[in-house]
């Protein structure tokens, strides 16, 4: 359960950005309205009243990779909170996400694993390591020695890596992955229900809380995608439905796909 040292912590730079982290932190309010939230920020947002803390930082952004190392340098360091929820800008919150605080019980940090993401870590002897980048969209920490050093050691290997080639066209995502590698912190995957990168197909077993990407349809992907939100199922973002496991059935519909392809083995005379 949320306390006095928990909360969710947006970090934003430009008007674009604080606006959706606005947007986001309303939804989240609609969701879970005792919660507390704050912004770290370059220019004041329009609603102040939707934060309990707004932290200024006089640092100019002025492209896409400067944008990724703002989100970096600041998203550990200046949350106000001992266990926080870091959600980037464009996510909206769906359902309940109070209880990912009780994951930090038991472990440092908690992301969803990018499976889209192609930019593996690789080290500096030059080998490359076979497991794809988290997602750092959405992260759940909590401030401890352990994470002190492992989120320092990524704002230094993203620094240098855009310091040593300025059109970097990998993420973040793959720096932290790579730094966690050899880090002491205990991270928990957590299941696609937490970081629904809702722009490509997905599995979910329970309802959503966190939708992750853009749309002005947002609040109807939502529903849509927890419509049958205890139930096993997968989402098809251009038929914008949810396609639930009936068990007994996969293989009868596959049959019958098949057989209208033609491709159906023919039965022995």
């Amino acid at each position: 359960m949320t306390n006095s040292n928990s909360g969710v912590f947006y970090v934003a730079a430009g008007k674009k950005y604080v606006d959706e982290a606005c947007d986001s932190a309303k939804s989240l309010k609609n969701i879970n309205p005792s919660i507390k939230i704050s912004l770290a920020c370059n220019q004041d947002p329009e609603d102040k009243d939707l934060f309990d803390q707004i932290i200024r930082v006089d640092e100019q952004v002025t492209c896409r990779n400067e944008g990724l190392l703002f989100k970096v340098k600041h998203l550990y360091f200046l949350s106000p909170y001992e266990k926080t929820i870091f959600a980037d800008t464009d996510t909206f919150f769906a359902s309940d996400c109070e209880n990912g605080f009780d994951i930090l019980e038991y472990f440092d940090l908690a992301l969803v694993p990018a499976p889209v993401d192609t930019y593996y870590p690789i080290l500096e002897s030059g080998q490359k390591v076979p497991c794809k980048p988290l997602n750092t969209g959405v992260i759940i920490f909590q401030k401890n020695e352990a994470n002190d050093r492992l989120f320092k050691e990524w704002i230094d290997l993203y620094t240098s890596k855009l310091l040593s080639n300025s059109n970097l066209r990998e993420s973040d995502q793959t720096s932290f992955t790579q730094v966690l590698l050899n880090s002491s912190s205990r991270m928990y995957p957590l299941p696609s229900e937490w970081n629904a990168r809702f722009c490509f197909i997905s599995a979910f077993a329970e309802p959503v809380k966190i939708l992750h990407g853009n749309s002005r349809n947002i609040e109807n992907i939502a529903y849509l995608i927890n419509l049958n939100g205890n139930k096993h199922r997968v989402w098809i973002p251009h038929l914008k439905r949810c396609i639930v496991f009936k068990p007994y059935t996969w293989k009868h519909y596959l049959g019958r796909l098949l057989g209208k392809l033609g491709i159906m083995k023919t039965k022995k005379a």
